[in-house]
């Protein structure tokens, strides 16, 4: 017996109406929902945006499951799926953020034309959620990977996360071009330290920020790229790391210490640990009392 979108849809609603974590309504929601060829399936998601989140997540649970199993040939029809979802928002915010919530979870799978509308309509968009989206996309989009376009957002927002990107996944050249610029307005350390590794060098301007102001990042560059430390420079820079037992820093310098085989430098912290275990404690006390 053959049976039509609404006979469907209606016992689907019927389960979505309190299914229980473990209940047989939750079992029938997305047996029922499996039951749904995929352009009825494309039907439902777009009729049901306003719905409540059981319903929404069952038919999109049943979409990713039919595209992971799929080889491209529905991006056509998932592309049409975008465009009519984009159009039902009307300005509407939760719509609009539910439209982006399913749009981030199928982008892998659409066509290349279809995931360079989407990027941009998110970057116009100029808000952190829809940059947010922009940027894990981007990120994971071989493509349409643009560092560039990465780097221009980060010189207007610091973005860690856009950093962080662009120390991982930039190209070495583009590293070298934007490698001073990006130390200088990156408070993490470790990304600084991260994309030195990957450019082709690292001139002597990022050497001395970190020395000055990322001491733990400073002694990590130096172990992984092979500079060359005296006993007295790496007990020094140790002893620069802020203390704290929330942050180990201190636990990564001497690591890096080790990885440069400076043994007297470890020998005389390890000698002296009892006094830098009293800092630690008495930096504990201070944030403490000035919590109070």
């Amino acid at each position: 017996m053959e049976y039509s979108l609404s006979e469907k849809l209606e016992r689907i609603y019927d389960c979505a109406k309190s299914p229980a974590p473990y209940g047989i309504e939750r079992s029938l929601l997305h047996a029922y929902v499996a039951c749904l060829n995929f352009d009825e399936l494309c039907e439902a998601i777009c009729s049901t945006l306003v719905d409540k989140a059981p319903l929404r997540m069952a038919l999109r649970g049943r979409l990713l499951r039919l595209l992971r199993l799929s080889d491209g040939e529905l991006a056509e029809k998932l592309s049409l799926l975008a465009e009519k979802a984009q159009s039902l928002h009307n300005d509407n915010h939760v719509l609009r953020t539910r439209v982006d919530a399913l749009l981030s979870a199928v982008y892998s799978w659409l066509p290349l034309p279809a995931r360079q509308a989407v990027l941009e309509r998110w970057i116009d968009r100029g808000t952190s959620g829809t940059a947010g989206r922009w940027l894990k996309a981007m990120a994971s989009d071989e493509v349409l990977f643009d560092a560039k376009a990465i780097f221009e957002y980060w010189r207007v927002s610091h973005n860690t996360r856009a950093a962080k990107i662009l120390a991982y996944q930039a190209e070495p050249a583009f590293l070298d071009e934007v490698l001073i610029e990006l130390a200088s307005g990156c408070v993490e350390g470790w990304i600084i330290s991260k994309a030195a590794l990957r450019a082709t060098s690292i001139p002597d301007d990022i050497w001395y920020l970190l020395r000055e102001s990322h001491p733990t990042s400073y002694a990590y560059l130096c172990a992984m790229a092979g500079r060359k430390l005296t006993d007295g420079e790496a007990i020094a820079l140790f002893e620069d790391i802020p203390h704290s037992i929330i942050d180990d820093g201190r636990g990564l310098a001497i690591w890096s210490i080790g990885q440069m085989g400076l043994i007297s430098a470890l020998d005389h912290i390890g000698a002296n640990r009892e006094t830098y275990d009293a800092q630690v404690l008495a930096a504990m006390r201070r944030r403490m009392e000035e919590a109070d």
